[in-house]
């Protein structure tokens, strides 16, 4: 901070000059420097303590801060935090949230609104406006709609995300998935965002998942496993395997839900987007509308 306040002997601060023009009312004239009169020094002084704690709070507080919960304390280098094999840590972000590393966690703080996570766990509570916090993982940007969730990235850089409230986003290049309560998605270096699957799905819906996320042709396993629930995963699938066997996700989506007759075979084959879209507002999970919407928004 610059000595302008105590001695004048620094570069004048803007802010402190326009404070001292509006207090300047209450200070003392140059002819009465001699008598110190109690009715003009109290005044002074209560102005004085507002100038200061005016300062304290606009220059010292912190967007964000770290707090240890066990084991050693993080280490911290510049904006990036570290827990070792021992230690557990909590990021406290002013009016955004706050965000637990579990041990062997890597994480660089790029502001109070983005993150990077490069490896380890962490648990996020955000009470920001939907769309106003990420965290990037190696593959894929990691978008709030006000929820909570947990984002772990291992060695490899694979992401997987497991939404408790409300809503995640993922996102890379173009290539988008919807996470809601009670589902999880994985994120892989050179593929990206893979496909959400409910936790309480068949053990052989989410390992055909997993295996499609990595190449493998499970396809008719995914349909043949996928409830009505389950339609969510398969509109994913809809964006993800070529055009030749869309029919077939379609046909089975056709058999587990309602839907409008807006919307044809032929259309979301071809990739109409705007089927696409009234395809998931018929899932019942909220209208594409607000995604585009919190998406324009985020930083």
């Amino acid at each position: 901070m610059s000595d302008y306040l105590w001695d004048k002997s620094g570069p004048p601060d803007p802010e402190i000059e326009r404070l001292e023009k509006l207090l300047a009312p209450l200070g003392m004239k140059p002819k009465s420097r001699t008598i110190m009169h109690k009715r003009v020094w109290i005044p002074v002084a209560i102005a004085a303590c507002l100038l200061l704690g005016w300062i304290v709070s606009h220059r010292t507080v912190s967007p964000w801060q770290v707090r240890t919960l066990a084991g050693n304390p993080a280490a911290e280098s510049g904006r990036t935090i570290h827990t070792d094999s021992k230690s557990r840590a909590r990021l406290e972000l002013t009016d955004v949230g706050q965000v637990e590393l579990e041990p062997d966690t890597n994480l660089r703080v790029l502001s109070a609104q983005n993150l990077d996570l490069t490896r380890g766990t962490i648990h996020a509570e955000i009470w920001a406006p939907p769309g106003q916090f990420s965290v990037n993982t190696p593959s894929a940007r990691t978008v709030d709609l006000g929820c909570a969730y947990t984002l772990k990235v291992d060695d490899h850089g694979i992401g997987l995300v497991e939404v408790t409230a409300g809503w995640v986003a993922f996102e890379s290049n173009g290539r988008e998935s919807f996470i809601p309560a009670a589902a999880a998605c994985e994120t892989k270096p050179g593929r990206g965002p893979g496909v959400p699957y409910y936790q309480d799905a068949t053990a052989a819906l989410q390992e055909a998942v997993h295996q499609y996320d990595s190449g493998a042709q499970t396809v008719p396993i995914i349909l043949r496993e996928a409830r009505q629930r389950d339609a969510i995963t398969l509109w994913h699938l809809l964006r993800r395997v070529p055009t030749a066997e869309r029919g077939e996700v379609y046909d089975r989506m056709a058999a587990l839900i309602q839907i409008p007759s807006s919307i044809t075979r032929d259309g979301v084959v071809a990739g109409n987007a705007t089927m696409l879209d009234n395809l998931w507002n018929s899932l019942d999970l909220g209208d594409t509308s607000w995604w585009r919407m919190w998406k324009s928004r985020t930083p």
